[in-house]
């Protein structure tokens, strides 16, 4: 039996019979337009009705009054440009990607899919992900390959539709989270975004396709309620194949199917008081096949590798609006999240059949509280939080011939708690008629680390010694201070001291091979730190013209990799080990801006034009004083788009051209292994159109056709630290393709 055969015989979800992708779409949009008896008299009746989208563009405004390096992405914008996974949310931002694993790239029993976000040059577990406050699990790294920033297990365990908007912090954050490179912060829908004006009752069904990777969505979102209580319940429902590529090489086949769950139910106690409960679900199965030149000569027949990736989180939030000599305002919320990615992959391995299970397993139970207070020119900020979690990666061979298994994991079994405090204080001030202000603010966290199963994971006591009950703990102050040139002209400076505890996995992380050598977790690791420094401008000079600009620089501490000690274990040739090996700096800047046409031109009401560009540079030097770059910085980027929105947002497209500058890795002092010859990677420059249209108050549609010239591309993100011409063929971006969905609401 081929693998293709194999896929096909495997239990998924039925797929629309249809002869053409897009004859469902179209059947959609006719029995909308044949139910429609006149369109101009739908935009008189419901005009009050419609839901006003933003016109197309390749960036959510930030806020101009604020001295912020925040982005907002919309749940509109998420409809227009596309986005259906972690990778599409931030396709036009400039210093912002999602590194892909490459199938099989990561070793033979590894995951693929996104891994995480870069922003700025940083990415892996120094970029904060959250889902309404709650972080996601950490991406496991991969011992058996040796590979800190590379991860065998992602954290790609959300699904686009679930969420009303998408904060992207820049650099490091302020002190009322924890990170050194950035975070992103998906926020779910909520029923009261839906009964508004006292409606009642909320339905939509959406449809939608993508022949990148040949894949459907369908979802439903409904709300009901009153002034007192209000539920919501979103379910949606992805299956799709491999992604089509550009490459020499026939993609390795594979079939994925995925389903997301959220309920949230709300009690307004009082006008001042709102206790809410949500329930937030993910699991994508993916099958696929791994031909024998990704996996190796060790699998000469290559193999078939089952993936299932579950989520699902539960919380209890409370909100307290009210003055008093404490709080204006308090929330505060109770969560418990589970997650699991359990990997089989099936294959002939030498000379005999061989199944390896390798999953990872997180479980967390946390609170936090956040109040802020107003109080004469002061507006005070501040919080508290607290979880324990527990963490687990079994890996078992077994021989099928034999039967016989070999059983370990790739990291120790442990238990983690974490407890942190923040405060922040804005000061404002006048200061020659202008407004200024002064942001001061501190964070303090302590974490302990405690080992469980070292006996089982590990073979000597030599090598238990470097798996310890641990305790980490640090202090970091920041500084913001702004300034209002004018009412139109907002500048300011900030620095922010950051730092990161290393995670369970990485001071536990092991592979005890048995074969001459061992990789071994290190629970004495010291956390990565940072010092962070931004100056920006804001300002709208004439009417129609917005302008942002920021540039930073940042300096890194004691990143953390893999190194092979001086000294190997007794009984054993070689042996690595995380360590803190380097610090790294990087600068650079961005750049937006937003032309409205119609203030110069006549005629050209509803036209613009946007602009993002963003470039950054690093280097590196490890404690041996060898200097190199920073391989996880991106090429510079740019996007332009020219855009149209008709009156009352009734229809709208944007063309948008993106450039982004070639690279080629390097040596980089951050990284052990970092003298191995990278492949360059070639600039590009590929046009996408985007098109939404409000058919009625019932219905609207968003098209975007992808890569219009067929562009063959890769990126950097995904192929610059790959050697393998193979992995690097497969890694190839798609050409040509097609978004496309209908909603209908009521």
């Amino acid at each position: 039996m081929t693998s293709s055969q194999h896929l096909k015989h495997r239990d998924l979800p039925n797929t629309p019979q249809i002869k053409s992708p897009l004859q469902l779409l179209a059947l959609c949009i006719s029995g909308l337009m044949l139910s429609t008896p006149s369109f101009a008299s739908d935009a008189v009746q419901g005009q009050s009705e419609i839901v006003t989208l933003p016109v197309i563009k390749v960036y959510a405004y930030q806020d101009q009054q604020a001295a912020s390096n925040l982005t907002t992405i919309s749940r509109a914008q998420l409809d227009q440009i596309g986005a259906n996974d972690m990778a599409g949310i931030v396709k036009y931002l400039p210093l912002v990607s999602a590194p892909k694993s490459v199938s099989g790239s990561g070793g033979a029993w590894d995951s693929s899919g996104t891994s995480g976000y870069n922003i700025r040059g940083v990415d892996g577990n120094r970029i904060g992900i959250d889902v309404d406050g709650v972080d996601l699990a950490d991406a496991a790294p991969q011992p058996a390959k040796l590979k800190a920033n590379s991860y065998g297990v992602g954290r790609d365990f959300i699904d686009p539709e679930m969420f009303a908007e998408v904060d992207i912090r820049s650099g490091t954050n302020d002190v009322s989270k924890d990170g050194i490179g950035g975070r992103v912060s998906f926020k779910t829908k909520s029923p009261e975004l839906y009964l508004k004006d006292n409606k009642n009752a909320y339905a939509a069904y959406k449809v939608g396709y993508s022949s990148a990777d040949d894949a459907w969505l369908n979802s439903v979102t409904a709300a009901v309620g009153n002034q007192t209580l209000q539920a919501l319940l979103a379910y949606a429902h992805r299956n799709g194949h491999e992604s089509k590529s550009e490459s020499i090489r026939k993609a390795n086949p594979a079939d994925w199917n995925a389903d997301a769950v959220l309920s949230r139910l709300l009690w307004n106690i009082t006008d001042k008081q709102q206790l809410g409960f949500t329930f937030d679900y993910y699991r994508k199965d993916t099958d696929r096949f791994i031909d024998a030149e990704t996996l190796g000569n060790t699998y000469p027949k290559g193999g078939m590798q089952y993936e299932q990736a579950q989520r699902s989180r539960y919380a209890l939030d409370y909100r307290l609006n009210g003055q008093s000599g404490l709080f204006d305002q308090i929330k505060a919320q109770l969560y418990y999240q589970q997650t699991t990615n359990k990997n089989l992959l099936d294959a002939f391995y030498l000379s005999y059949p061989r199944k390896i299970q390798n999953d990872y397993k997180n479980e967390v139970w946390g609170m936090k509280a956040d109040a802020s207070k107003a109080y004469g020119r002061h507006d005070i900020q501040y919080g508290l939080s607290a979880s324990q979690a527990k963490d687990d990666r079994p890996w078992v061979s077994t021989n099928m011939n034999t039967g016989s298994t070999t059983q370990t994991n790739f990291m120790v079994a442990s238990d983690t708690q974490k407890y942190a405090v923040y405060a922040s204080d804005t000061i404002r001030f006048d200061v020659a008629g202008r407004d200024f202000s002064i942001r001061p603010g501190v964070r303090a966290e302590y974490q302990k680390f405690e080992p469980k199963n070292s006996h089982q994971v590990l073979n000597s006591d030599i090598k238990r010694e470097q798996v310890q009950s641990a305790t980490n703990h640090y202090v970091t102050p920041s500084l913001a201070l702004s300034y209002q040139l004018s009412p139109d002209y907002l500048s300011y400076v900030q620095y922010h001291r950051g730092a990161r505890i290393p995670t369970a996995s990485e001071m536990a992380g092991s592979y005890d091979s048995g074969r001459g050598y061992s990789v071994l977790g290190n629970s004495k690791l010291k956390k990565e730190s940072s010092d962070a420094f931004e100056l920006g401008f804001k300002t709208t000079p004439i009417a129609g013209l917005r302008l942002d600009l920021s540039s930073f620089y940042t300096r890194y501490h004691d990143f953390i990799d893999y190194q092979k000690l001086a000294t190997a274990i007794p009984g054993e040739m070689m042996t690595y080990q995380l360590q803190n090996l380097s610090q790294a700096n990087i600068w650079g800047g961005e750049l937006s801006a937003h032309l409205d046409l119609g203030e110069f031109i006549t005629q050209a009401d509803g036209f613009s034009l946007a602009l993002v560009a963003g470039k950054a540079k690093g280097t590196s030097k490890n404690r041996q004083g060898v200097r190199g770059g920073v391989n996880s910085v991106q090429p510079e980027k740019a996007s332009l788009t020219f855009g149209y929105a008709a009156p009352e947002q009734r229809y709208g497209f944007g063309l948008t051209g993106t450039a982004v500058g070639s690279r080629l890795a390097a040596r980089d002092a951050s990284i052990e292994s970092s003298t191995e010859q990278y492949q360059p990677v070639a600039g590009y420059a590929i046009a996408d159109l985007s098109a939404y249209w409000n058919i009625n108050k019932y219905a609207k549609v968003n098209l975007g056709l992808n890569n219009i010239f067929d562009k063959k591309y890769w990126d950097y993100a995904t192929v610059g630290t790959l050697t393998s011409e193979n992995l690097i063929d497969r890694a190839t971006l798609p050409g040509r393709n097609l978004v496309a969905s209908v909603e209908f609401k009521y």
